[in-house]
């Protein structure tokens, strides 16, 4: 009898991920950054057209944009929400490292809106787009690399 609340509490842990427009944005970011993704992760989170993007990848394409081994995330903030029923469009700023062997060689900070649609009763990304982004090179560019 013990064992049934730990295994509740980690079953609704697992399925929080897609309860809320925030939560969806959140765990697609943390789960991508650090990291090599495979494409179904990917199409499990996203809808209209940037899944359209990504099923029309080629797997070269798409191996290069899911290798994200190289990036360390350092924050992660929501910026302001405006949502209708079912659509919701999230500011946000993500702030990360890019590593080059042992070495950090940008730090970059990306403000970009996201449109996160509710189907099936879990909340998906449908479109990403960019405002802002800076990018700072802690070593200096070499432009023949």
């Amino acid at each position: 009898m013990k064992w049934i609340i730990p295994v509740l509490l980690i079953l609704v842990s697992c399925n929080q991920d897609n309860l809320s427009p925030e939560s969806a944005l959140k765990s697609y970011m943390d789960g991508r950054m650090g990291t090599i993704v495979t494409r179904d992760y990917i199409l499990e989170r996203v809808t209209g057209k940037m899944r359209a993007t990504f099923e029309t990848m080629s797997e070269e394409e798409f191996n290069k944009s899911a290798d994200m081994r190289n990036i360390k995330k350092d924050s992660f903030k929501i910026l302001s929400k405006s949502c209708q029923e079912k659509k919701c469009f999230l500011t946000y700023s993500v702030a990360y490292q890019t590593k080059t062997e042992e070495k950090t060689a940008f730090t970059t900070e990306v403000k970009k809106i996201a449109e996160v649609v509710s189907e099936g009763g879990k909340w998906l990304i449908s479109d990403v787009s960019n405002i802002k982004t800076y990018h700072e090179a802690l070593e200096p560019i070499n432009p023949l690399e």
